[in-house]
This record gives structure tokens, C-alpha cells and sequence, in this order.
């Protein structure tokens, strides 16, 4: 289910937690469903509980997703969690394509990067 790389630059647990909240505000995920345990989790990545713990519980405090005891983690359908994060990759990508503009990238090759990316 998830698709991380475990030799990155960035924890492991950031890139869970990015992974994660990426297939929310996609809506590969939806409200209500079931997210694997993180024993599950731990053992089909081959990465620590701890690791995984530790990314559920930014994923909560951040409202993408909520946890009933003895039951699992399910996603929220927090609004304001999926637009806050949608806000900042739009901010980001802004920023970024401001320096490119900036180093005298042609705009042309902007919109061939971006056709890359969505296709």
C-alpha cells in the first residue's frame, strides 16, 4: 500500500507521513477507511512499530487521520487538515517555480517538467 524509499534523505517516518497524507488528499484514501495496523505496517515495509507509530501520531495530531482504542486508525475527513496541506504544496510549488523563473528557466520547459509529472 505504501511506497517508500527507505534510502532517502528524510526520515522514514516523514516519508510515511507524506506517503500517508498524500493518498488522503488524493483520495486514494477516503473518510472512513481502515488504515493497516502498525505491526501491519511495520512488517510489510520491514521497518521499526516505532517508526510507524510515530508517523500515525502526526498523521492524528494533524487531523488526517483519528484512532478508536482497540479498533485501528481510520481517516478523518477533516476538511481543513486536507486544505492546509494542499495550501502548502501550492505554496511550495510557487516558491519553486519562482526560483526557476528566477535562474532563467524558459517557461516552456516549466510546462514540459509539470506535463511529466502528471502523466
Amino acid at each position: 500500500m505504501f511506497d517508500i524509499r527507505i534510502e532517502g534523505k528524510a526520515p522514514i517516518y516523514e516519508q510515511l507521513y507524506e506517503k500517508i497524507s498524500g493518498l488522503i488528499t488524493s483520495g486514494v484514501l477516503s473518510a472512513g477507511e481502515r488504515l493497516p495496523t502498525v505491526r501491519e505496517t511495520a512488517r510489510s515495509l520491514g521497518i521499526n512499530p516505532n517508526t510507524v507509530q510515530r508517523a500515525y501520531n502526526r498523521l492524528e495530531q494533524e487531523g488526517f487521520i483519528y484512532s478508536i482504542p482497540a479498533k485501528g486508525s481510520y481517516v478523518s475527513d477533516n476538511k481543513a487538515a486536507l486544505d492546509a496541506k494542499l495550501k502548502k504544496a501550492s505554496d511550495e510549488l510557487k516558491q519553486s517555480m519562482i526560483s526557476a523563473k528566477n535562474a532563467g528557466l524558459p517557461k516552456e520547459t516549466a510546462k514540459k517538467i509539470i506535463d511529466e509529472i502528471w502523466h
